[in-house]
């Protein structure tokens, strides 16, 4: 039986402060994984908007 999975399932949150102790290369590769986790969602719930909260996240 498969359960459903969201968005906030998948997603690493980081406040200012914490954004602002990772390096350049610490947040490309959190992007990456965003961006992965929001593909795999997408193509598992066809859902356009499951993308929104990725692409607006600075």
């Amino acid at each position: 039986m498969e359960l459903p999975v969201t968005f906030r399932d998948v997603f690493v949150e980081f406040s200012r402060d914490e954004w602002a102790l990772l390096d350049d290369e610490q947040k490309e590769l959190h992007r990456s994984v965003m961006q992965s986790n929001c593909e795999m969602l997408y193509e598992k719930l066809r859902n356009p908007n499951v993308c929104t909260a990725l692409l607006s996240y600075n």
